[in-house]
């Protein structure tokens, strides 16, 4: 109810740019499925532009969007894959439908509901996090991003999440992933006001740990390391001081040797 409550909050911020721009209106609804904030088109453009500035995307790459949402990324990379290809999947049903529709009659994209537990997004999901396997065959993915996706996750679910990244990258495949990685110096902000939680994270609401966790830096290198995955980069996102690029979260390379 608080999501889809924030969620119309959104829309109503939305109706005057809707109204503006007829191409805007059929951008998908927040309070149906509030899996993404910020503008759809800005925001997605600029998760676009990260993910080639950074994780080397190439119009040819097959791609997997861990946690696409309602499509705001799969938008910006319809027109851009060529001779490449997409699978999204999400643990909102509502919002692989959304997609389903938005991109029927594009066989390079494609979407997949997985009825994955999550206390603030699905928690009535059936699916572990530690049982999720993802929707791909091994070795089949050039590059695998997961978008504030580890800000809603405990370690064991992030150290399942990394394991199935690394099964299904080819050889030199690239994962690219946000986080709130969480140093001595920066560990709270003015808007994120962690609390502790367990040994690898902190919260910021006790009542719901999965609305936003932060998790240590060294516990989250150590997990990338042990899925196999060589961390190729990483930058610190405007959460908190010192910003190095224009990301609202941690951003995160690893490579699969």
């Amino acid at each position: 109810m608080r999501r889809g409550l924030a969620g119309a909050l959104l829309d109503l911020k939305s109706l005057p740019a809707r109204l503006a721009d007829p191409a805007r209106r059929r951008e998908p609804w927040a309070f149906v499925h509030n899996v993404g904030d910020g503008d759809y088109v800005v925001v997605g453009a600029q998760l676009l532009g990260n993910l080639k500035d950074y994780a080397g995307l190439k119009p040819s790459d097959r791609v997997l969007d861990i946690g696409c949402g309602n499509g705001r990324v799969a938008e910006q990379l319809a027109p851009f894959l060529r001779g490449g290809s997409y699978v999204g999947f999400d643990l909102s049903k509502a919002g692989i439908a959304a997609c389903r529709r938005r991109f029927a009659g594009r066989p390079h994209m494609a979407f997949e509901h997985l009825d994955v537990w999550n206390g603030e997004y699905n928690a009535t999901g059936r699916m572990p996090e530690a049982d999720v396997v993802f929707p791909a065959v091994d070795a089949s993915i050039d590059l695998a991003f997961a978008t504030s996706v580890f800000t809603h996750m405990r370690m064991p679910g992030l150290r399942r999440y990394l394991a199935e990244s690394a099964r299904v990258l080819a050889p030199g495949g690239r994962l690219a992933f946000t986080a709130f990685a969480l140093t001595q110096d920066r560990r709270a902000s003015e808007v994120f006001a962690f609390q502790p939680f367990d040994e690898t994270s902190m919260i910021i609401d006790p009542r719901s740990p999965e609305r936003a966790i932060g998790h240590w830096r060294p516990a989250l290198e150590a997990a990338v390391a042990g899925a196999g995955l060589t961390l190729a980069g990483s930058w610190n996102g405007a959460w908190a001081p010192p910003v190095q690029y224009d990301g609202g979260q941690d951003l995160f390379v690893a490579v699969k040797a």
